[in-house]
């Protein structure tokens, strides 16, 4: 993938960051989330297991790798793990409360809409590049001393190997990226396929959402995109109709 698309695709990809509620070390990072664009509302997709929703904290979310601002956060839609423990549903919106949003720096989020980057993927999945942007575990932490949250934004590639033996799930190989002896932190991902089509076009489309993987097997598995549409559909609907019924 070239640096240009890249660099615009991270943009959009912003570690996952706790109040720890513990004065001594207020702060905790753990995950990846992602912002989109979805019926002209805002909201930022992660894996519902990096939120631990037993223990839930409250999540802080930055528009860019430079502000020190935190959006302002409206409301969290997941099903519990009691409820549904399948993988298909670990997966968490959170509405950004764009109403709020006062600051320059805040309004400068990039999103990604994903009216423009739902294209078809699985027809070109076994030709296409397969790229994932998150923050693995081993490269962020809280410096106390210095008062910042360092986190590093890593790029994989990744070959496509099919669909996971767990239903909604696709299963990808990685095959360039730095060494991890890890992939904790990568839940919560998105993961981007780049297609190139034999007139010289290129097309760019978001397959899914990371949930697990390990580093002694180079495999990954992710969400399909289809059940991240769903979730932002039903969390838009029940408020709608919340909204209505109250009129």
């Amino acid at each position: 993938m070239n640096p240009e698309t890249l660099s615009r695709l991270a943009a959009s990809v912003q570690p996952l960051v706790f109040e720890t509620g513990v004065p001594e070390v207020p702060y905790a990072t753990k995950g990846t989330v992602f912002l989109v664009g979805y019926r002209g509302r805002a909201f930022a997709l992660t894996a519902r297991h990096a939120l631990n929703p037993d223990h839930l904290s409250p999540v802080c979310i930055f528009p860019s790798d430079t502000s020190q601002r935190i959006l302002p956060l409206d409301d969290v839609f997941f099903v519990p793990a009691t409820l549904v423990p399948d993988d298909f549903v670990d997966l968490a919106v959170i509405e950004i409360d764009v109403a709020n949003i006062e600051h320059v720096e805040l309004a400068q989020a990039r999103l990604i809409d994903l009216a423009l980057a739902s294209g078809d993927w699985q027809s070109h999945a076994h030709s296409s590049e397969f790229v994932i942007l998150g923050f693995p575990e081993e490269h962020s932490f809280v410096d106390y001393a210095a008062e910042e949250i360092a986190t590093v934004r890593i790029a994989m590639e990744g070959r496509y190997c099919g669909p996971s033996s767990i239903e909604y799930l696709h299963e990808l190989e990685i095959v360039d990226g730095p060494p991890l002896s890890t992939y904790s932190g990568f839940s919560g991902s998105p993961v981007f396929a780049l297609t190139s089509h034999p007139n010289g076009d290129t097309q760019t489309v978001l397959c899914g959402m990371v949930l697990l993987g390990t580093a002694t097997s180079r495999r990954v598995h992710y969400l399909d995109r289809s059940v991240l549409l769903d979730a932002l559909k039903i969390k838009c609907e029940k408020q709608e109709t919340v909204i209505s019924s109250s009129l």
